[in-house]
Order: structure tokens, then sequence, then C-alpha cells
């Protein structure tokens, strides 16, 4: 195992065995911040519903700016970007369940992914002096709550799902694409 320590406040962890690979970026307030793992060279993020995940497309200087674009926008959980063309996409949505991480035609493209932990939506629920300042909850009809397109699972804000996949409830199936939790217990529209 490798570490190495950047000045900024970023933390890059190099696991041999492992393609994903965290980094730490601390801004000025506790609910601002984000951890992010990211790919090795060589990959790029497909997601299954780019119209449906797809939040920006911009130029970035390094992985570091494209994580930072990506960190400043609450909704974005997934990112990739092309040393190369400099081109840094970023996504909503959960890197597990709304695509797959797949060899680039580019040598020098990364995928990244903001890490999740309970502690970051503890205050899910709560006054909305609990969540000023908060990447991950936002003040709806006073309380704190998910940002858009995701909902709480009773320990985490999720990603939405999208048509075709498993639901219990209807909270859980992106509602602004009119999905609902079908009676087969899919996520789709009714007719």
């Amino acid at each position: 195992m490798h570490m190495i320590i950047f000045s900024l406040n970023f933390r890059l962890i190099i696991f041999a065995c492992y393609i994903l690979i965290p980094a730490k970026l601390q801004s000025i307030s506790i609910g601002w911040q984000s951890t992010t793992v990211f790919s090795i060279n060589g990959f790029e993020f497909s997601p299954i519903d780019e119209q449906a995940l797809f939040l920006l497309e911009s130029n970035a200087n390094s992985i570091m700016s494209c994580f930072q674009t990506c960190h400043l926008t609450a909704q974005c959980r997934i990112y990739d970007f092309d040393d190369q063309s400099h081109r840094c996409r970023i996504f909503e949505g959960d890197i597990a369940t709304m695509g797959v991480v797949v060899a680039s035609t580019s040598s020098l493209s990364r995928v990244g992914s903001i890490e999740l932990r309970p502690e970051l939506f503890a205050n899910e629920g709560q006054p909305c002096s609990f969540c000023q300042g908060s990447r991950y909850l936002r003040c709806i009809n006073d309380t704190c709550q998910c940002q858009p397109n995701t909902f709480f699972d009773g320990s985490m804000c999720q990603s939405q799902k999208l048509l075709g996949s498993e639901c219990i409830n209807s909270t859980e199936c992106r509602n602004d694409l009119n999905y609902t939790c079908l009676p087969r217990q899919q996520c789709g529209r009714e007719y």
C-alpha cells in the first residue's frame, strides 16, 4: 500500500489490487465535506440512462478539479475525467446501480464517485437549523430532507431507482420521471 498526502487537504491511498482509490476533500463547513474514490486510468462511467443521470460536462485541469466540480454540485455522486481532452462529466446516481465503469478509448480517463456514510445523513428529519450548509440534506417544509432524486432508507439518502429496478414503495422510484413502484415491485409508469 502506498500513501500520498496532498497539501490541499486531499488524501489519496493507492491499493494495488483495487480499481477504486479514495481521496478526501474537506471544506469549511462540516456538512459540506465529501470523500471520493476513483479508478485507475483507462476507465469511464457508462450510465444506464444518460438522460436521467447526466448533470454537466465541462473542462477541468485535473481529476481533482473535476472532483471539486462534482463536490460543489449537491446532486453529483459520480464523475469521470479524461486527462487528455480535459473533459469532466458529472452524474447523479449510485455508481453501483446506475451504470457501470467500463474501459475507455482514452488511456487517461478515470471515474470517481462520492463515498456516502450514514453519519452524513444523521440529521435527516431534524429542524432545518441542523442541515444548514449540508451537501447531503436540504431544508423542505422546515425539516432536513434528502436531495432531489434520492430517498431516505432509514440510514442514508439513496439514489431513486430507474425503470425496471426492484422497489418496495414508490419513494424509491424516480418520481420526476413519473415512475412509481408497480404491484410487481418494479419501478415503472402506471397506465
